[in-house]
């Protein structure tokens, strides 16, 4: 390839890399954007799992309390049937066995309605708790919502700015051949956004590996596209290209 052919593709490169960076640069911000909230997030969601834990132990006491009440409605009603037994007894013996079935079933009421209690004691304690828990949630909510909606703020910009440089970048792969910009581009992709980098004392820009002076030789003449034996990036040098 003709060296002024060479010095255009390589001009050409230089423009798209400069454009890449930047693109890779804002597309790097925005993959790290969520992790801002991270720590703010952590707070949050461990506030909201005590609250949903004491909200599912108020669901439990509930549960356990109608069970009470259901039981007791039972001993009530056993209550009042054995007592229209009474009418129908003929002995003594009858009677007093089954006066003694109505107090044991009296006392089953009594211990049922003393549990009864103590589940609705229960209850408005742990209501109290949940409380003062959802205070502590909401403003956890409160300031995790609002970092969240400047991470959002911040990505709509980076996404902004993606998109105007991606626009500049299709116009700078104009005259680029199809066989170099795809070897280009996968170095992009590979090379964490630095596909081409300039020689600096001596070395890649890249890698930092220093330069045979074979290779340093080639980069002045500059009739082909010289790679990096390290890592395989382009290579040129600023003032040959100036």
């Amino acid at each position: 390839m003709a060296e002024k052919n060479v010095k255009d593709l390589l001009r050409k490169l230089v423009a798209l890399q400069k454009i890449d960076a930047e693109v890779y640069e804002f597309k790097r911000a925005i993959k790290e954007q969520p992790a801002l909230l991270d720590g703010i997030k952590a707070k949050f969601d461990k506030k909201m799992t005590r609250y949903q834990e004491l909200e599912a132990r108020a669901q439990e006491l509930e549960r356990a309390r109608k069970a009470k009440e259901l039981d007791l409605k039972s001993r009530e009603q056993e209550i009042v049937k054995a007592n229209a037994d009474l009418m129908a007894l003929k002995t003594n013996k009858e009677y007093q066995a089954k006066l003694f079935e109505i107090e044991n079933k009296k006392s089953d009421k009594s211990i049922l309605e003393d549990a009864i209690l103590k589940f609705f004691d229960d209850s408005a304690r742990l209501a109290e708790d949940m409380a003062k828990e959802k205070v502590l949630v909401d403003a956890e909510e409160k300031i995790y919502l609002a970092e969240k909606d400047k991470v959002d703020a911040a990505v709509k910009v980076l996404l902004d700015k993606v998109a105007t440089f991606e626009s500049q970048r299709n116009d700078a792969c104009q005259g680029i051949d199809k066989a170099t910009l795809a070897m280009y581009e996968r170095l992009v992709e590979n090379r964490h956004g630095l596909a081409m980098v300039p020689i600096v004392n001596d070395t890649c820009g890249g890698c930092y590996i220093k330069q045979t002076a074979q290779m340093l030789n080639k980069l002045e003449i500059c009739d082909e596209v010289v790679r990096c034996e390290t890592c395989a990036r382009i290579l040129y040098l600023e003032n040959v290209l100036s």
